[in-house]
């Protein structure tokens, strides 16, 4: 049994998706501490400008932080609270243009974090919420279909596009794939390990080509 359990182990398949879980995990971890550190740190610089009432700056690093969202990020929904603390105190000071400002803002960094869900659904129903208020103040004295018309068109939605979502999804897939292939296939076993040339050409311009539908797919999703 245990000689079966040790061949199993030492079979090429097995070796390779070995590697390749344990990459993908490391590189998983490693994506998600940069991510957590710089929401912190975003959110220090944030609550500091926060506690010298320099709400405008605040702002702009408590949106970064929620930009550096990731799952089990605490500093994500403080951020979005420090942001709704903002924005009910500019609205109970009659500054209704920073309150919309802040609202807004974590409805926009939320939606920036969506991939196949969108993150923070129940601060974003708030967020449409509170600001149909502060747009109706806003309109105060102006037509009723005026503030009708407005508040409804800011409540609009950008749903992921799932297209360049998947095109996300398989080009860093396709990246770790290609960094494990070029690891197994394109250096030789010696001491030191040689480099194959054709395999190295051929590995090499799959992990340029799928990295690059990585980064498009970041940027189009």
């Amino acid at each position: 049994m245990k000689n079966s359990v040790r061949y199993f182990f030492r079979r090429p398949s097995v070796r390779v998706t070995s590697v390749a879980m344990g990459l993908c995990f490391v590189v998983l971890a490693m994506v998600w501490a940069r991510a957590f550190y710089g929401s912190k740190q975003a959110y220090q610089e944030g609550e500091a400008y926060f506690k010298k009432h320099q709400y405008i700056k605040a702002i702009t690093f408590f949106d970064r932080s929620i930009h550096w969202y990731t799952p089990f990020n605490p500093y994500v929904r403080q951020s979005a609270q420090r942001l709704w603390e903002i924005g009910v105190q500019a609205e109970q000071e009659g500054d209704i243009r920073l309150a919309l400002i802040a609202i807004r803002t974590i409805r926009r960094g939320f939606f920036s974090a969506r991939s196949f869900y969108t993150p923070g659904k129940d601060w974003i129903s708030k967020c449409d919420t509170k600001i149909t208020s502060l747009m109706a103040k806003e309109l105060e004295g102006q037509s009723l279909k005026e503030k009708v018309a407005v508040p409804c068109a800011g409540r609009k939605n950008p749903e992921p596009d799932i297209f360049w979502t998947l095109i996300l999804e398989v080009g860093f897939l396709g990246w770790i794939g290609s960094v494990i292939g070029f690891l197994m296939h394109a250096l030789t076993r010696g001491d030191p390990p040689q480099l194959k040339s054709r395999p190295a050409i051929l590995w090499g311009m799959m992990i340029i080509i799928f990295y690059t539908l990585w980064i498009i797919g970041m940027m189009r999703a």
